[in-house]
């Protein structure tokens, strides 16, 4: 299954790349020691979080546009969570504004059943959480100019 989400951020592409080839801990929300992570996303208002280990790939730059290979796997039980495996991308809008965007694919685990489980409920849970993830990525990358500039 394939998701995506983008969102602006009013920065430049220069500024945002250059703080996204930064530090994955930095701009990856709840980052921790051993690459662990958290992914979240807010169910009816319910906060749903699972651990997750991140791979964070090196960026691929030009004058014009990034990419970063970015996957995640639930720490336990691997088995019951898919692996998405995905990309962090900017690309410039205009001279001042950047889009994010975060996608990936997943396979629903535990076959047929799984997929008929994803159709009905966790692919749009999925989409939330990457949108969430690219929301949140925004928001970091961000405040790290704002202050790289202070």
């Amino acid at each position: 299954m394939y998701i995506t989400h983008s969102v602006h951020i009013n920065r430049s592409v220069e500024d945002c790349s250059e703080a996204l080839a930064g530090e994955p801990g930095k701009w990856f929300p709840r980052l921790g020691g051993k690459n662990v992570g958290r992914v979240e996303v807010h169910v009816a208002g319910v906060p749903i979080r699972k651990k997750v280990v991140v791979e964070v790939g090196q960026p691929v730059k030009t004058s014009s546009w990034a990419s970063i290979p970015l996957n995640w796997k639930a720490t336990f039980p691997e088995k019951l969570f898919p692996a998405m495996t995905g990309k962090v991308e900017l690309a410039p809008v205009d001279q001042g504004v950047t889009k994010l965007t975060v996608s990936g694919m997943y396979e629903p685990p535990l076959g047929a059943v799984g997929r008929q489980i994803d159709e009905a409920l966790m692919h749009g849970i999925a989409e939330a959480t990457v949108k969430e993830l690219a929301d949140s990525i925004a928001n970091r990358l961000n405040k790290a100019i704002a202050s790289s500039r202070d």
